[in-house]
């Protein structure tokens, strides 16, 4: 009689009735050995999304328990309830129970896997499955593709799934959205096509949400049309989450009038709707548009329709377009509407004000978040070194390590960046030494910050060591150690390192060009700085010479004596040049004392921009070449603007 009520309970998903019946059975002792009657009091629980009362429940099911469906059902409940770490846990203990996996065990153990990007994990599972009956299951392949794709395992994901002997459409749409996170538009396309081809689907509403990353990633204004007008005349137009994603296709293709029209269109908004215009609004830079929406959102819809996102969003917005009273009256309603306690909001208003660089009040919020995580303490890190403070960086490292929480990647490249900025060799080593203790030195990334902090601290060995040490290199890495090289004077060693990129497949780009630029510049290699310049006017790597190539070769000419050339390469070029090139040309002038090429240039200067450099430098090149009065002019003529001369300043690591 008990069981039949406890299944009518969870077909209705009573939990106040089912709780009455639990409590009956625990004041009289009845039945509660019984496996069959504590299995079904776990799904109860597990049906009604109460996964603390089903664990308990499920832990007094008498040992051995053998009966699977236990474990499926709490498996099951960790992951629709967002505990996958703990639905990992529960399956390997259901191995070490030597209880045998069903075909419902590994789907949700490897949408488990999916959420947190465990590929190692899914692997495994996988091998488990192989060893199983359910190697041609539809339901467990598909869980397999979903993993697989999800995690950015693109080839494995289709070694899967043709290996499949029938796919339904729930395949395909898996297929369909893991392309759709990790490959271009046009794969996503081809698949799309395939599935018309090969199997006959025709696609439903699944397909269509799953290629809106692709289509909103790469801006494809044209497709993002098609796929609209396809959706109304299927009828899949009334719904929020088509709309929500057409939306943002459109804002994301620069097209905002069209996304605000499909926002005003849609009678059913849900809170990631408005999320989804507020940020369009952001990422088409209109802040102004984008707090209009976010105040609509507060008079005219429920005030459950404000979430953290929604808040996030507005406040990175004030902070990128500088908008400090905007962002403090989105604090102030944070507070009174209670979303202060909410940590993702408190982190983002630490990162909000770090990014304006009112470091004072970023402070303040970190200091009043109660329990800090490791966004919290990276917002802090990053704006401590965005803005000049990189010893404060350090100090809040230090208290990070001391609470408890473990530095991830983005930590550290804060902390090294900081390293760099002070040339603190010290701390760059500690931070190199934590890196490989932790695994964190095969990451390209990290590599590449601990390249940059050993140049600037003048440990070009240690930064070659690093760089021929890494197991992947990336454009930066060959950019990094370009520019090592050249800040070292060491541009023969810069150019034989490009011919040795040449042979990678890793293209150079502009700032590959800028290196090897100033390299040619720092060691007085003209003829080969020429043949770099002229290599990029033919167009032979697809990368057209920008202001600051020609910034560069001018400084070239300049640093080896070549004035005129200088002076008419600048004249001839495509740009009009600006204070930065005429500044270089000054300066050049006051080292090879040419005063009559240094007031020209100065001349030049002042009618680009005038400036309390070119001022000096023209100061300068006078004494220089013994003209005291010419000098004691231009002092004369800063001291009646009232402009003063920055004082120079050096430091050094002790």
């Amino acid at each position: 009689m008990f069981l039949r009520l406890i299944e009518t309970c969870i077909r209705s998903r009573n939990l106040i009735l089912g709780q009455i019946i639990h409590q009956h059975l625990l004041k009289r002792s009845l039945m509660l050995s019984s496996s069959n009657v504590l299995v079904n009091l776990t799904r109860l629980y597990a049906s009604c999304n109460e996964v603390v009362l089903a664990r308990h429940v499920f832990d007094e099911i008498p040992h051995p328990r053998t009966n699977p469906i236990a474990w499926d059902v709490m498996i099951r409940a960790y992951v629709s309830n967002d505990f996958p770490e703990k639905a990992l846990d529960l399956y390997y203990m259901m191995l070490d129970s030597g209880v045998t996996p069903t075909k419902y065990t590994y789907p949700f153990a490897l949408k488990a896997c999916a959420g947190l990007r465990a590929i190692e994990d899914g692997k495994l599972i996988h091998s488990h499955v192989k060893c199983s009956d359910f190697t041609s299951d539809m339901y467990v392949c598909t869980a397999l593709v979903d993993s697989y794709a999800k995690c950015g395992e693109i080839e494995m994901a289709i070694q899967v799934f043709d290996e499949m002997p029938k796919r339904d459409i729930v395949a395909w749409n898996a297929m369909i959205s893991g392309f759709s996170l990790h490959c271009c538009l046009t794969d996503v396309i081809g698949l799309f096509l395939d599935m018309r081809r090969s199997d006959g689907l025709g696609p439903n509403l699944s397909t269509i949400v799953g290629m809106f990353p692709a289509l909103g990633k790469a801006g494809a204004l044209r497709e993002g049309k098609s796929v609209h007008g396809y959706c109304i005349r299927m009828g899949f137009i009334n719904d929020v989450a088509v709309n929500t994603g057409i939306l943002d296709i459109y804002a994301k293709s620069k097209c905002i009038i069209y996304a605000r029209r499909v926002f005003d269109s849609d009678s059913m908004k849900n809170e990631v709707t408005w999320s989804a215009m507020i940020g369009g609004y952001i990422e088409n830079e209109t802040i102004k548009e984008a707090g209009e929406v976010f105040l609509q959102m507060l008079v005219n819809e429920n005030m459950g329709m404000v979430t953290p996102v929604a808040i996030g969003l507005i406040l990175m917005g004030c902070a990128r377009f500088g908008d400090l009273s905007g962002g403090r009256c989105i604090h102030c309603y944070a507070i009174k509407a209670g979303f202060i306690l909410d940590l993702t909001v408190g982190n983002t208003i630490i990162s909000f004000y770090a990014k304006y660089g009112s470091l004072c009040d970023a402070f303040r919020q970190f200091s009043e978040i109660g329990l800090k995580d490791i966004i919290s303490y990276n917002s802090l890190i990053s704006g401590c070194v965005e803005n000049c403070r990189a010893e404060e960086s350090f100090r809040v490292f230090h208290n990070m390590k001391s609470s408890g929480i473990r530095p991830n990647i983005t930590t550290l490249l804060g902390v090294l960046t900081a390293c760099s900025h002070l040339a603190a060799l010290e701390h760059g080593f500690s931070c190199h030494g934590y890196c490989v203790v932790h695994g964190y030195a095969v990451n390209t990334s990290v590599c590449n910050a601990l390249m940059d902090m050993y140049t600037k601290c003048g440990k070009l060995d240690a930064a070659k060591k690093v760089f021929d040490t890494m197991h992947e290199r990336d454009i930066v890495s060959w950019n990094t150690m370009l520019f090592g090289f050249g800040i070292h004077g060491l541009g023969k060693e810069a150019l034989t390192l490009f011919e040795s990129m040449q042979d990678t497949d890793v293209n150079p780009d502009e700032v590959t060009f800028l290196a090897l630029l100033s390299a040619c510049s720092h060691s007085g290699l003209v003829d080969e700085g020429k043949e770099v310049f002229n290599s990029m006017s033919r167009g032979d790597f697809n990368v057209i010479p920008r202001i600051d190539h020609y910034n560069c070769m001018a400084d070239l000419l300049a640093r080896a004596g070549y004035l005129d050339e200088a002076y008419d390469f600048v004249n001839k070029m495509p740009f009009e040049p600006d204070i930065r090139v005429l500044g270089t040309l000054l300066s050049a002038c006051w080292t090879y004392k040419n005063v009559e090429l240094g007031d020209k240039v100065s001349k030049k200067m002042q009618s680009v921009e005038g400036t309390t450099g070119s001022l000096v430098l023209l100061s300068n090149t006078y004494s220089a070449a013994e003209r005291w009065e010419d000098a004691a002019n231009i002092r004369m003529t800063l001291k009646k603007r009232g402009i003063h001369k920055t004082p120079g300043y050096s430091w050094v690591d002790v």
